[in-house]
């Protein structure tokens, strides 16, 4: 072969690596732009997301949020149509949901400690299959100090009885009287805690504006939980 054939040779094959490595590299920041959206907050991996401000992304809940002494963290969100699973972190470390795939349809509930915020426990109530006196029963459980956490998934109101609700009223929800079927809904509250808590988000489900056809878009709250004893 002719040297004059060889470069030509040479020059085709780089421009082709040129090009085959471009298109990826190409598809790579699309990916990590996609990974940015705030949607891709219900995603267990880490980012390279420069998130401002208290945010950063951290393995398995993120965001991950920095509070004030006597402040707990929490990351709550609701599933996302009947696709991803709600989610429900307590002092950074995911609870349920994510990478620990125990929450399910329904009801998910964490209750923990509001002095030390240690979780005392954690169940899902699917109220279509279940009864609710199951639930019931759960709620009358918690004891003055106790912090509620919940995050709703696919349909949270089969059977969801007007007693229930009133608990969940007086552990400070404005919101879950109004709450219907296929409504997103998040909420941290407490026992005892006689005011409305500012930590809960209703997302109706409305067929003309739903972000997924039968179910609205996700809701979420990120905050600090104030520390709270026995005797509050």
């Amino acid at each position: 072969m002719r040297l004059k054939d060889c470069v030509y040779v040479l020059t085709t094959v780089v421009i082709i690596l040129i090009w085959y490595f471009s298109i990826n590299w190409s598809k790579l920041q699309e990916l990590a732009k996609q990974s940015c959206n705030v949607h891709d907050k219900v995603s267990d991996f880490v980012t390279d997301c420069e998130n401002p401000g208290l945010f950063q992304s951290h393995f398995g809940c993120c965001p991950h949020k920095h509070c004030p002494v006597n402040h707990f963290p929490f990351h709550l969100h609701s599933g996302v149509a009947d696709v991803v699973a709600a989610k429900i972190c307590l002092n950074n470390t995911v609870i349920m949901g994510g990478i620990r795939s125990n929450a399910g349809q329904g009801l998910n509930i964490v209750v923990a400690n509001g002095e030390t915020g240690q979780v005392l426990r954690n169940k899902n109530f699917n109220l279509e299959s279940k009864d609710p006196k199951e639930l019931l029963a759960y709620l009358k459980t918690l004891k003055p100090g106790n912090i509620v956490l919940v995050a709703s998934y696919i349909d949270p109101t089969p059977n969801l009885t007007d007693e229930i609700r009133d608990i969940f009223s007086a552990l400070g929800s404005t919101m879950v009287k109004s709450l219907k079927p296929r409504d997103s809904w998040v909420f941290a509250g407490a026992y005892g805690i006689k005011r409305a808590s500012p930590f809960e988000k209703l997302i109706q489900n409305d067929m003309k504006n739903n972000a997924y056809e039968d179910w609205p878009e996700m809701g979420e709250v990120i905050g600090c939980f104030p520390r709270i004893s026995e005797n509050e």
